[in-house]
C-alpha cells in the first residue's frame, strides 16, 4: 500500500499521457478518468480526500492502461470498458465503434425535437447502431417508443444487447440488416436515424492509429467519397416512414443523418432528390456540418 497525494498524482499522470496526446484539456480529463476507475471513488471525493492509499495492483494497473495508450495506441475507452452517454452507460468493446460527442449531440437534437409531442408512443428506426448508444439513449428517453436498431456486425449487435441489459432498457429490438435489407417493406417508421459510415476510403490512412489499429473499418468508411451507405438511406428512406400529423403540424424532421463535415451539400442533395422537405444542414459544437435533417411531405 502507497500514500498518494490525489493532485499530484494527476498531474504525473497528465504529464505522462502527453508523450500520447497534445490536448492538456484532455491528458487531464483522462488522467482523472483513470484514476477515478481505478480508485472507484469519483473525483470531488477524491479532491476532498487530498490522500489516498492505493495498492501494488492498482498502481500496476495505472502504469499499465499509461503505457498501452503511448506504445500500444488502444484508446482510453477501451481500456476502462465503459463510457457515458448522455445519462447511461455505454460497455464498449474492440473493434466496435466508440461513441463520439458528436453522436451525443445528435441525440440531444432528436430528444429536443420529438419532447414538442404530446403522444410520444413512436416507432423509431436506428440505422448501423453499433454500440446501441442512440437507441437506447431514445428508448430511455422516451419509454413509450418502440426502437428498432440494426446493424451488419454480429459483434456489433451482441454488444449492443449486453448494453441494454446492462441498463435496463427493453423497449429496443436488435435485428441483423444491411440498412434496410432485413426490414419488411410494409413496416414503416415516425422516425429514423443513423450514424452511418462517412468516411472516404483515402481518408482512413489519415486517421490516428488509436481508431485504424482498434476500431473496425466497415463501421467507418465506405466508397463513393463516403457517401455510398448515406445514399442508400436516404433514397430508400420514403419508403420506411410513415405519415405523423403531429410531425407535419410541428415540422419536426423524420430522417436525421451524422454526416462528414465536407459533406453537408452533397447529403442534402441526396434528402432533396428523395423526396424531403425542410431540409436543413446543421453544425456540431466544433461549428462543422454534422447533421443532416428533413422530413416526408
Amino acid at each position: 500500500m502507497e500514500e498518494k497525494d490525489i493532485v499530484a498524482l494527476s498531474k504525473e499522470v497528465e504529464k505522462k499521457l502527453e508523450k500520447r496526446y497534445k490536448d492538456p484539456i484532455l491528458c487531464n480529463q483522462y488522467a482523472w478518468w483513470m484514476i477515478e476507475q481505478i480508485t472507484g471513488k469519483e473525483r470531488a471525493t477524491l479532491v476532498s480526500l487530498q490522500r489516498i492509499h492505493m495498492t501494488k495492483e492498482q498502481i500496476a494497473t495505472l502504469d499499465k492502461w499509461i503505457d498501452e495508450q503511448i506504445h500500444k495506441k488502444v484508446p482510453l475507452q477501451y481500456l476502462l470498458g465503459s463510457v457515458p452517454f448522455d445519462d447511461i452507460e455505454i460497455l464498449v468493446e474492440s473493434p466496435v465503434l466508440i461513441p463520439r460527442p458528436e453522436t451525443e449531440e445528435l441525440c440531444y437534437k432528436i430528444i429536443d425535437q420529438l419532447n414538442q409531442l404530446e403522444d410520444k408512443k413512436l416507432s423509431i428506426l436506428d440505422i448501423g447502431t453499433g454500440s446501441g448508444c442512440i437507441a437506447l439513449t431514445l428508448a430511455k428517453h422516451f419509454p413509450q417508443a418502440t426502437v428498432v436498431a440494426t446493424d451488419v456486425s454480429d459483434q456489433a449487435l451482441a454488444l449492443a444487447e449486453k448494453n441494454a441489459k446492462h441498463n435496463n432498457i427493453k423497449n429496443v429490438t436488435f435485428l441483423k440488416s444491411d440498412v434496410y435489407d432485413n426490414i419488411k417493406k410494409e413496416v414503416t417508421f415516425d422516425f429514423i436515424v443513423s450514424n452511418p459510415p462517412y468516411i472516404a476510403p483515402d481518408e482512413w490512412k489519415e486517421l490516428d492509429e488509436s481508431v485504424t489499429k482498434w476500431e473496425d473499418k466497415h463501421a467507418l468508411v465506405t466508397n463513393k467519397e463516403g457517401l455510398a451507405i448515406i445514399e442508400r438511406i436516404v433514397l430508400q428512406a420514403p419508403k420506411h416512414i410513415k405519415q405523423n400529423q403531429a410531425i407535419e403540424t410541428k415540422e419536426i424532421p423524420q430522417l436525421i443523418i451524422e454526416i462528414g463535415y465536407k459533406q453537408g451539400q452533397q447529403v442534402a442533395q441526396l434528402f432533396e432528390k428523395a423526396g424531403f422537405i425542410d431540409i436543413h444542414v446543421e453544425k456540431d459544437l466544433e461549428q462543422k456540418d454534422r447533421f443532416v435533417s428533413g422530413r416526408i411531405k
